[in-house]
């Protein structure tokens, strides 16, 4: 029963990094045509734009680490720590859109954060929970 559970838990490992790199893929390319490209052409002052910039790719390098953590404890039983904290930093990236949407007013469809991490977040928890 055990290597069962673990051999779930590896194949949904393999399905959160796939999320995680999804979501990178849509933050790259949809979002640097939409939003990155728009910044940069922007009249904001060099210094907030160029900042902003940065956590563009902060958030880019994020992701592909999340990715990374969640190939690794499918590929090793030992390596859950990494799990964990890539679950939790997809599930704190998930809050932060929703109280930022909620917050500011923004329409939970225009904003769809929330869908790639919902998605992250759940199977890393659940690939957890079968480890």
């Amino acid at each position: 029963m055990w290597y069962c559970l673990s051999m779930h838990a590896a194949f949904t490992f393999w399905c959160a990094a796939g999320a995680a790199l999804a979501t990178c893929a849509a933050h790259v390319f949809l979002g640097g045509r939409l939003f990155a490209r728009p910044l940069l052409d922007s009249t904001l002052a060099r210094a907030p734009k160029q900042t902003v910039y940065y956590c563009w790719h902060l958030t880019t390098a994020a992701l592909l680490v999340m990715a990374a953590a969640f190939a690794w404890a499918a590929l090793d039983p030992a390596a859950s720590a990494a799990a964990v904290i890539a679950t939790a930093i997809a599930g704190a990236f998930l809050i932060v859109n929703v109280v930022q949407n909620i917050a500011m007013g923004n329409s939970f469809r225009r904003h769809p954060q929330w869908t790639f991490f919902t998605v992250t977040t759940t199977l890393g928890a659940l690939a957890l929970a079968n480890g």
